[in-house]
């Protein structure tokens, strides 16, 4: 008997992409407990979102890496990916800490907490990618990843809602040829980001089918 599975996994970006430092927040810095209530409900989600458990053919979460996968007998999982219970709470935990570092640096807070709430459209299609999709159990999701939102806009540094841009020093001033010139740079490889995320036929999120054959 042949059935076929469609299995929702977050699309990589392409090695030549450089993807965004936002290195402040991972998800498996959360408690172990929250972990296990937030896999209970992806996997929940996942069989109900199928028809059933004996629906899903693939419904996974790790509770140690909290990569999570779900696959279903006979139809696209088609609830939204930023609304699944890991990647909402990804982007949940991101904002924290965006709104920590607007506490500790320096700048103009006010901005900064408006950036971070820019950037953190958590439950929506403007929700930053989460990057905890795996193909097995047993495999670590890749975690950081250009830093888009599923709909495809660049979001900056997510865990800095003061962009670097209200910082301001003599050693800035002195080196503002070198700063605008990485910053180029930057921009260029974060717009590619977000270029190829829009394109090809994927927007952040893939759907890929495969046969399974019993």
């Amino acid at each position: 008997m042949k059935l076929s599975a469609t299995v929702l996994i977050v699309a990589a970006a392409a090695a030549s992409v450089s993807a965004a430092d936002n290195n402040a927040w991972k998800i498996t810095s959360i408690g172990s407990g929250e972990r296990d209530n937030l896999c209970a409900r992806q996997i929940q989600t996942c069989q109900n979102n199928c028809g059933g458990p004996k629906e899903a053919l693939m419904a996974f979460c790790n509770t140690t890496t909290m990569a999570w996968g779900c696959g279903c007998k006979s139809k696209t999982p088609d609830f939204e990916t930023w609304n699944w219970p890991v990647p909402a709470a990804d982007c949940s935990g991101s904002n924290q800490v965006c709104q920590a570092n607007c506490n500790s640096g320096s700048g103009d807070r006010s901005k900064c907490f408006n950036n971070c709430a820019s950037t953190h459209k958590c439950n929506t299609e403007d929700a930053p990618v989460s990057y905890t999709t795996s193909s097995d159990v047993k495999i670590a999701p890749q975690y950081i990843g250009p830093a888009v939102s599923y709909k495809g806009d660049d979001l900056g540094d997510l865990n800095d809602g003061n962009n670097r841009d209200n910082v301001e020093s003599s050693s800035d001033e002195a080196n503002s040829d070198s700063d605008n010139s990485d910053d180029a740079e930057d921009s260029s490889n974060t717009s590619a980001a977000s270029t190829l995320f829009k394109s090809a036929g994927f927007a952040a999120v893939a759907v890929l089918s495969a046969a399974i054959v019993f």
